[in-house]
């Protein structure tokens, strides 16, 4: 791929600017969302939610790429995701050694299913990577990708935006170490996506591949309201029931 056509894909792959609809949407979910940490914080079992939420996110990243990768990718490839795979693991860790503080053991024991709203749109992106896979010389490689650079992308705002809600708060939270660590991590992996996009795609390829991603996109943004109003809820249900904290 020439320099000219890999910045124009770098340029694609980058979150893309919203409008109409599409902004409404997402100004909503940051608005019920920041609602939502108020009252997620305003429990422990508020914020061991979170961070269950949090270790689940790194758990489903690491079976997703264990899964993905068995079709036998490229050395270069390799070398790359284990460094990413480490990372995901470490991420882990750190968020059930804060369970661990706020009372929680053994949860790091055994991989908990994803919400089944995360659930239905991992299937979903799944189904999406199988109808695309036959469009690109590397496979499956390139939806899963694809994907995965979604859901970094989503990370890196869900994270963000905890970061600002807890930076305008009056006193220092004992997360905000753990958060800014895991956000340059992802920061990283989401420049890894794009990279190995680059580098996987054909100059022919990217007219399917944008028409994929704007599929994938679609369906990341189609839960966001939900989910954003269901995390609403168990925030004041939990605050709630201060007896279940």
């Amino acid at each position: 791929m020439n320099i000219d056509t890999s910045s124009l894909l770098h340029t694609r792959l980058a979150p893309p600017v919203l409008r109409g609809w599409p902004r409404v949407q997402a100004q909503w979910v940051n608005y019920i969302k920041r609602a939502a940490l108020r009252q997620l914080h305003a429990s422990n079992a508020g914020e061991r939610l979170l961070l269950r939420i949090y270790l689940i996110g790194e758990q489903a990243t690491e079976i997703a790429l264990q899964r993905e990768l068995v079709t036998e990718p490229p050395d270069w490839l390799v070398r790359q995701m284990d460094q990413h795979l480490a990372e995901e693991q470490e991420h882990v860790r750190a968020f059930g050694a804060a369970l661990a503080e706020r009372g929680e053991i053994n949860v790091t024991q055994h991989h908990a299913q994803p919400d089944w709203l995360s659930r239905r749109k991992i299937a979903q992106w799944h189904t999406i990577a199988h109808r695309y896979e036959a469009s690109f010389a590397s496979g499956l490689l390139v939806p899963a990708f694809a994907i995965g650079l979604c859901a970094e992308q989503m990370a890196t705002r869900v994270l963000e935006r905890h970061l600002q809600w807890l930076n305008q708060q009056p006193e220092s939270d004992p997360l905000q170490p753990l958060l800014v660590r895991v956000l340059a991590d992802e920061g990283r992996h989401v420049q890894l996506c794009s990279d190995t996009l680059a580098r996987l795609l054909e100059p022919h390829e990217q007219p399917a591949f944008s028409k994929m991603l704007a599929e994938i996109r679609a369906i990341d943004r189609s839960w966001s309201v939900t989910g954003a109003i269901g995390l609403l809820l168990m925030g004041l249900a939990l605050r709630l029931l201060p007896q279940r904290s």
